[in-house]
């Protein structure tokens, strides 16, 4: 009986961790499409004339991925994600201060992104 219980135990925390884990690898999953989609958008902002963004589907997708990847670790942020792939569909409609309300900037989302990391350590 006393061997039962123990193996019980066992069993109990070896799933314990290994839910742990799972968690923690979906948030280095979410993190690294969060920072594709930030490096790209890097890359095509320094490309293009200051200030005159044009919609760029590639962008908008890796954001709407980014999205999906955060979705069950992070609300708040998963809508900001959807935030950020719409203004890459249409840019022209955002204006600097609506992108600072809704929390959208590369900055923040990277900041934001290694919370979900910092979280996952606890």
């Amino acid at each position: 009986m006393w061997l039962e219980l123990v193996k019980e135990g066992l069993k109990e925390i070896k799933e314990l961790i290994d839910k742990k884990d799972k968690r923690r690898e979906k948030a280095f999953d979410a993190v690294e499409a969060i920072n594709r989609a930030a490096n790209r958008t890097t890359i095509y902002i320094t490309k293009s004339v200051s200030g005159t963004y044009k919609s760029n589907q590639e962008l908008s997708d890796l954001w709407m991925e980014a999205a999906k990847a955060v979705r069950n670790l992070d609300q708040d942020l998963y809508w900001r994600l959807l935030g950020k792939a719409e203004f890459w569909s249409n840019p022209e409609e955002w204006s600097e201060d609506r992108v600072k309300k809704t929390k959208i900037s590369l900055l923040e989302i990277k900041r934001s992104a290694r919370k979900i990391l910092q979280k996952t350590k606890k």
